[in-house]
C-alpha cells in the first residue's frame, strides 16, 4: 500500500478496482481542445468535418490556428479554442461551397 501522501486521489474516487484504460474512457476525448466548437462535435451531418464548413477561420499568427467563426468571443491566445480540421461536424455545419 502507498503512503497517503502518494494516493492518487482522482483513482481513488472512481474505484481502485479499475485499470487505466478505463480510467482513460471515462474522460471524453479531445476533452482538452474541445471548447473551439460552438455546439458538440459529431452533433452535424454524418460524414461531414469542420474542414468542410463555412465557419472555419485560420488565425495567423507565428503559424496558422483553425478556429470556429461562430465562437470567435471564446477564443483564446492557446489551444482550447482551437478545432480540427478532420473533427465531425457539429449541428452549425454550413457547406462551406
Amino acid at each position: 500500500m502507498k503512503k497517503p501522501e502518494q494516493l492518487d486521489l482522482v483513482a481513488l474516487a472512481q474505484g481502485p478496482h479499475m485499470t487505466p484504460e478505463q480510467r482513460r474512457k471515462l474522460v471524453p476525448p479531445r476533452a482538452k481542445g474541445s471548447h473551439g466548437h460552438v455546439a458538440p462535435p459529431g452533433s452535424g451531418p454524418l460524414g461531414e468535418t469542420c474542414k468542410t464548413c463555412a465557419h472555419l477561420v485560420h488565425k495567423r499568427m507565428s503559424r496558422s490556428y483553425l478556429k470556429c467563426g461562430l465562437n470567435q468571443a471564446k477564443w483564446t491566445g492557446g489551444p482550447g479554442s482551437d478545432v480540427h480540421a478532420r473533427d465531425p461536424a457539429c449541428r452549425k455545419w454550413e457547406d462551406a461551397a
